[in-house]
């Protein structure tokens, strides 16, 4: 089973100039726990509900999201291995990026892997 198999296609995405507390809202509205930030179409960066939690609800998302080089990149013909979903489980990852062609087309997270495990 390849990841574009079991990826999210329907992904919250936020800007990086987007207040966060406008963000724990949208994140709160849409039953999400993370999402990735995109300016100018391209992925700048990542924010969780955790990385939120530190931050105070007038600073901008981009003070207080991840970096790419802080996130792993997914493929989406990357193989759903045995070691992927251990590194998930382990760091305790709310979701991952997958970029295609320096686009993000969709994400990865732990719920979209027992989903489709569970309902194969």
């Amino acid at each position: 089973m390849i990841v574009k198999d079991v990826m999210n296609e329907n992904f919250l995405n936020v800007s990086p100039s987007d207040i966060v507390g406008e963000v724990v809202q949208s994140l709160y509205k849409n039953k999400k726990s993370y999402a990735p930030v995109i300016e100018n179409g391209e992925l700048v960066g990542w924010v969780t509900a955790l990385d939120l939690l530190t931050g105070c609800k007038h600073v901008k998302a981009e003070e207080a999201m991840l970096f790419l080089d802080e996130i792993k990149i997914i493929n989406p013909n990357d193989e759903l291995t045995d070691e992927l979903i251990s590194e998930i489980i382990e760091n305790e990852v709310f979701a991952y990026p997958v970029v295609e062609n320096d686009k993000i087309i969709g994400t990865l997270s732990s719920f979209d892997i027992l989903k489709k495990l569970t309902f194969k």
